[in-house]
């Protein structure tokens, strides 16, 4: 490979290693991601593939009328996301996140995870 040719792979490598886009998705959970579990959580904790700007992302939990039941107090650290929870009974509930990485790139998802 001559120099020419050595110049212009390098340039093209950075095109496209510039127009990479990150985007931030869910990695696992804490309870996980549709397990049943025994002992009422006092918070949910979701561990994102990139770092959150914590103003634009958020953590909502709900029971199956469709009740809020975290205390929306969602905390951003770095790639993770936190929020309390009010005392929670027997029950499947259903959890709502939105995350916005540090790039701006949006996304979202749902789990459940049951008490028994």
């Amino acid at each position: 490979m001559n120099k020419t040719h050595s110049i212009l792979a390098l340039i093209i490598s950075f095109v496209f290693v510039g127009s990479a886009e990150a985007h931030a998705f869910l990695d696992h959970a804490e309870p996980k991601v549709g397990s049943t579990i025994h002992d009422p959580p006092s918070q949910v904790t979701v561990w994102m593939t990139e770092n959150l700007e914590g103003a634009f992302s958020s953590l909502q939990v709900f029971d199956v009328k469709g009740v809020e039941v975290d205390k929306k107090d969602t905390r951003v650290n770095g790639a993770t996301m936190a929020v309390s929870l009010k005392k929670l009974s027997a029950g499947t509930y259903h959890v709502s996140w939105q995350a916005v990485a540090t790039d701006t790139h949006r996304t979202s998802g749902t789990f459940d995870f049951t008490i028994q």
